[in-house]
């Protein structure tokens, strides 16, 4: 019985333990209200700071989401449809793949922010991609002349 108390006792001692650290930490949460404005500040910073080049420049893979029935019921995947070639030095091609061969296929420039990237090209106009992920776009997929889907989706490929 003893021992029973003695584990009941120490087990609570050890819950005990995160609520005084939390109560420490906020206590302190007053005082760091200029972090919070700081960290803030960094992020702005990071913004102004953001490499276009380094962040779009190579080629992207763009795939529609396909869905249909199988004999095991509903399936699902993604069908590669075209590539954009992002150039440090500015351009971008639009390239269709070999089995889709009548999608765009168009050239022009590029330029790009933190949350988009918008293509200039020379039939199709201006086209944006929103970066939807670290390396993922995702853009209107009728711009691309891509019938019957909404959204084209864009991997980073290198």
């Amino acid at each position: 019985m003893k021992k029973q108390m003695l584990v009941v006792g120490a087990l609570a001692m050890a819950l005990s333990m995160p609520l005084v650290a939390c109560g420490n930490a906020s206590s302190g949460t007053s005082s760091n209200s200029g972090t919070t404005t700081a960290t803030e500040q960094k992020s702005d910073t990071k913004t102004s700071d953001f490499d276009a080049n380094g962040f779009y420049a190579g080629q992207w893979r763009g795939s529609v989401e396909m869905t249909g029935q199988t004999v095991y019921g509903t399936a699902g995947g993604f069908e590669p449809m075209l590539d954009v070639n992002i150039s440090d030095d500015g351009t971008c091609e639009v390239v269709p793949l070999e089995a889709h061969a009548d999608l765009l296929n168009d050239k022009g420039t590029w330029e790009g922010t933190a949350d988009k990237l918008t293509l200039h090209l020379e039939k199709a106009g201006d086209i944006e991609l929103t970066v939807s992920g670290k390396a993922t776009l995702e853009g209107d997929a009728h711009a691309f002349d891509i019938a019957d889907f909404d959204t084209i989706q864009f991997d980073f490929y290198g």
